[in-house]
């Protein structure tokens, strides 16, 4: 008969305690993934839909605020937007199908002597999937009415851009740049802009760079004389320099050209 000594007893048991804490681990995962998969309410492309964040709802243990979570289909290479109103002070978040976190945005416009709040979030898709969405509130004490929309669009990007031509791409860094090839000299109009960053453009003008500020996340435009045919270069960045994501449209017309 062979005894084990006390060192093998003690890693045996060891290795099975960490066993049965894994396992507990994927248990508590799976259960989680497939409550959240029961809790969540559907939500289509051009939806809107109204409904009230209450004490009831789902907490969020880490700081005690309430929360819904919704299911969206999405496909790769298009950006998903959702926008949430009304009465609730929101915090919104997006979630992979594998569960990572990744995005989230705090209501960053209100009109507090209406009581009304205005959160959005956009987010690039690189797979497809099945997505959630979570809209809480971002304190415990943020509860209400709200409704939420959801709208998808496809990313349409040409290089080299021409006259004529309409794109939208997505930001993400300190800037994107274009190469906009014209074979006339004349006048262009270029116009840009974001729903989701102020957008600042600056346009290669050969010696020099012509530049114009959208300001507060409009639609503007630039005009400029390209006294040579070939190509210039067009910088789309935030007006704050700073790293952003967000969606944008880049389009050149011609004015006059000789």
């Amino acid at each position: 008969m062979t005894l084990s000594s006390p060192l093998c007893l003690s890693v045996t048991g060891g290795k099975r305690r960490l066993t049965a804490l894994f396992s507990l681990i994927l248990l508590f995962a799976a259960l989680q993934a497939r409550a959240s998969e029961a809790t969540s309410r559907p939500l289509e492309p051009g939806d809107e839909t109204g409904d009230r964040l209450t004490a009831e709802a789902p907490m969020n243990f880490n700081d005690g605020s309430r929360y819904h979570l919704y299911r969206v289909e999405l496909a790769a290479n298009q950006v998903a937007r959702f926008d949430v109103t009304g009465e609730l002070n929101s915090y919104l978040s997006l979630f992979a199908p594998d569960g990572t976190l990744l995005r989230y945005e705090k209501d960053d416009q209100s009109d507090t002597a209406l009581n009304r709040y205005h959160g959005h979030l956009s987010h690039k898709i690189e797979k497809e999937g099945s997505y959630l969405l979570a809209v809480g509130g971002n304190s415990q004490r943020s509860l209400g009415q709200y409704t939420v929309s959801f709208k998808t669009t496809e990313l349409q990007s040409i290089a080299p851009l021409v006259p004529g031509v309409t794109i939208k791409d997505w930001l993400q860094g300190l800037d994107a740049k274009h190469t906009l090839h014209v074979d006339k000299i004349g006048q262009y109009r270029i116009r840009f802009g974001s729903d989701d960053f102020s957008a600042y453009l600056l346009v290669d003008h050969g010696s020099h760079y012509e530049a114009i500020d959208s300001g507060d996340d409009t639609d503007a435009h630039l005009d400029v004389f390209l006294r040579a045919p070939g190509d210039y270069e067009l910088i789309i960045r935030s007006s704050d320099q700073s790293r952003q994501e967000g969606l944008y449209t880049l389009g050149v017309e011609a004015l006059s050209c000789c």
